[in-house]
């Protein structure tokens, strides 16, 4: 029965270990994308361009959103790992 809780640990650390990189550029990506979206424009404001303002603001708070969660995904992934090697240092 320790082996395989062993293998469970493992397995998890494993895991944990993909999704840190993972989760970690999606976020640096969504907050790269974000903070370009949410630069003003170079040109002049013109009338007709209050709808494409307000399709580019709900862009960004998409991609803000997204990258909000892509660093919660990390951090609890990273917290997973950091608890998951304590363990196993503890047991083994």
């Amino acid at each position: 029965m320790f082996g395989t809780g062993l293998g469970v640990m493992v397995g998890l650390l494993v895991v944990a270990l993909l999704v840190v990189p993972v989760s970690f550029g999606v976020a640096a990506r969504a907050d790269v994308k974000a903070r370009r979206l949410s630069e003003p424009p170079a040109s002049d404001m013109n009338e007709g361009r209050s709808v494409a303002v307000a399709e580019v603001t709900d862009r960004c708070d998409q991609w803000r959103q997204l990258a909000t969660q892509a660093w919660l995904i990390c951090g609890g992934a990273s917290l997973v790992a950091v608890v998951v090697v304590g363990v196993l240092i503890c047991v083994g």
